[in-house]
């Protein structure tokens, strides 16, 4: 007898565990995204309507069991869920990651996402072409996960709702943003922006489903229950009654009809025409067939001009593979029995930099003054037949051409034919290597220009990093330290050579903004108090503040900005948290710990390359970017391989 009381007792307080989640009054709390269109969206007057505020009302049908939807931003909607405000969160992907802490029920509805881009905007073929452009996403979704997974150097602007995203890109301030296709043919749709922009490639399929916390198993269990009794006909009905898309007009057939008959006449009258002409075009093709193949010559050789152009428009390619390259398009441009020389001026004299189907250990050579001075007269482009200068090269004839620009000769293009050739240099090629030759004096003014410029810069920079060392004793070599480390990080993430170089700026100057910090702050022996510590946190925003008034710095400001954020959001200025963080702050944040940590204070004892490692992965995912961290982790143990041998 007291076994079955025991048992009795043990159901009623299992069935007690099981039930409690679904309230006395026999209804569930259940939130969802207030902006997912057409599954649920706020209409004109206020009220929650969609596709799942009637699929909630059949499953309530079917139950017995009343749902209570919470429209809510889908950021807050998970916070209610984590909360325990709420049974359940609807509409919601199955990832991985929230397996770890939700359980989800069956599938309910498939949906597909998207890259949208501007019709302005070559097509986008992967997420890889998306690198240039800002990506507009809604904060919390779980496609930015999946697109960093296919391409991690996306930069994302956040938005709160869907919505926001699609006004946004009207307003032109994106171009490319991604989402899921149903909200995203609702928005284009209602904003009149269908033929705006274009749908790119599928970057994740996945179902919505119905997901409680693992301690609340039992409701998704409930919630199953009641889909199985929904048919799947009903489910197909009701998508088939929110569908929104572009109807053909009735009478668009019979204008096509119409265009095809019509344009079938035009063609007739062509023919007919065309066979009237076709007689007296016969008389002058003996013509026009020379006049064609001169055409398709300079044709074929400006498409030729046009595909290699790009070759020597790199202004970081070396002054040698400049001038290799340059004579490789020459040669092929004259079309002739030709080799190419590049002579470097510098002041009175000559070398050759590069040479070209000819005896490459003449490169380097200086050329004799007696040799230069017959070249380093040449103003304008000259032929030069039957040389008597420079004679241990074979030369029949030479086609010179000097690069010049503003005046100032810097070399000398050559274009020679050797002497057991039958061929000449004709006026026409004369031309073109002219007019090649004045791009080339073009692009080489352009590089001495920005090589100058980067003098400049570098000679500035130099200075206020040395100003700050003197006012900062405990700087002295950090910045440059700093430099490096950034330097090797984004060269082993394979980031574009100007993406580098701005990192190297930016890492010489991050700390600039510590001039407005009192030097007995900075250059106390011993532990910041918290106010202190309060005054050397503004020095990230006066160094912004200082590089914005340079126009050559004022894309390096933002990067100095956020040098300080972390990773969980718990830096400063502004708390920004993962890829919120610019990519170049982040790299520069890992580079400027690092050397803090292994660097000598009077108040701590500098780091081994050892307990480095151990520190950086302890701050792994909480301080740093995991990914950057990773490969910093890397760095470090190579140099500790290096210095073992």
């Amino acid at each position: 007898m007291k076994l079955k009381v025991f048992k009795c007792l043990f159901t009623l307080i299992i069935f007690y565990l099981i039930a409690s989640p679904i309230s006395s009054n026999n209804s569930i709390k259940i939130v969802t995204d207030r902006d997912y269109p057409p599954f649920t969206y706020i209409d004109e007057k206020g009220k929650l309507v969609g596709i799942s505020v009637e699929f909630w009302n059949m499953w309530s049908e079917k139950t017995g069991i009343k749902v209570e939807l919470i429209p809510e931003e889908w950021i807050k909607a998970q916070n209610m869920l984590f909360e325990g405000k709420v049974s359940a969160i609807d509409e919601i992907f199955k990832t991985p990651e929230r397996e770890k802490y939700l359980v989800f029920s069956k599938p309910v509805f498939k949906v597909t996402s998207s890259i949208y881009y501007h019709k302005s905007i070559s097509k986008i073929n992967s997420p890889k072409d998306i690198t240039p452009f800002i990506v507009g996403v809604k904060r919390g979704d779980a496609l930015i996960d999946f697109l960093l997974l296919q391409n991690p150097y996306v930069n994302f602007r956040f938005y709160r709702n869907y919505s926001d995203i699609i006004l946004s890109a009207k307003n032109g301030e994106i171009k490319v943003f991604i989402m899921d296709d149903p909200p995203a043919s609702y928005y284009l749709t209602k904003h009149d922006m269908i033929y705006d922009f274009f749908k790119g490639p599928i970057i994740y399929t996945n179902y919505l489903h119905v997901a409680s916390l693992k301690n609340k198993a039992n409701i998704i269990s409930v919630i199953n229950d009641g889909l199985s009794k929904i048919p799947q006909e009903d489910i197909e009905k009701l998508l088939e009654k929110y569908s929104f898309g572009k109807e053909v007009p009735p009478y668009f057939p019979k204008v096509i009809l119409y265009i095809v008959i019509v344009g079938f006449f035009i063609l007739l009258l062509a023919l007919s025409y065309n066979r009237i002409l076709s007689l007296k075009v016969r008389e002058a093709t003996k013509e026009l067939k020379i006049a064609h193949d001169n055409l398709k010559e300079q044709i074929d050789k400006f498409e030729f001009f046009i595909r290699n152009i790009s070759d020597i428009s790199d202004v970081n390619l070396k002054d040698y593979d400049f001038a290799k390259r340059v004579l490789r398009i020459s040669i092929l441009l004259l079309d002739k029995d030709t080799y190419g020389i590049f002579f470097d001026r510098n002041m009175d004299s000559l070398r050759i930099l590069a040479i070209d189907r000819y005896d490459k250990n003449l490169e380097g050579l200086l050329i004799s003054k007696e040799d230069g001075d017959n070249i380093l007269n040449i103003q304008n482009i000259t032929l030069i037949k039957e040389p008597s200068f420079l004679k241990d090269i074979n030369m029949k004839e030479m086609l010179l051409y000097p690069i010049k620009w503003q005046e100032r000769i810097y070399g000398y293009l050559a274009c020679v034919i050797p002497k057991e050739s039958t061929y000449s240099f004709e006026e026409r090629e004369a031309e073109i290597l002219e007019r090649f030759g004045n791009i080339i004096s073009a692009f080489y003014g352009i590089r001495v220009h920005i090589r100058e410029r980067e003098v400049y810069l570098s000679k500035m920079v130099t200075l206020l990093v040395k100003t700050l060392e003197y006012y900062d004793k405990y700087t002295q070599g950090h910045s440059e330290r700093v430099a490096k480390y950034a330097v090797k990080v984004a060269e082993k993430l394979d980031l574009p050579p100007e993406k580098i170089k701005k990192i190297y700026w930016a890492s010489l100057l991050h700390d600039i903004g510590k001039i407005y910090v009192p030097q007995s702050i900075l250059n106390k022996n011993g532990r910041l108090t918290q106010e202190e510590f309060e005054i050397i946190k503004i020095h990230p925003i006066k160094s912004e503040e200082i590089l914005k008034q340079v126009d050559e710095f004022k894309d390096l400001a933002e990067i100095v900005r956020h040098h300080h954020e972390r990773w969980d959001g718990l830096g400063y200025p502004d708390g920004l948290s993962a890829y919120e963080i610019p990519l170049e702050s982040r790299i520069i944040a890992m580079s400027d710990a690092f050397d803090a940590m292994t660097s000598e204070r009077p108040y701590k004892r500098a780091m081994t390359l050892e307990e480095a490692i151990l520190e950086i992965e302890k701050n792994k995912g909480k301080q740093f970017d995991p990914q950057i961290a990773e490969i910093m982790i890397k760095i470090i143990k190579e140099e500790i391989i290096e210095k073992n041998y």
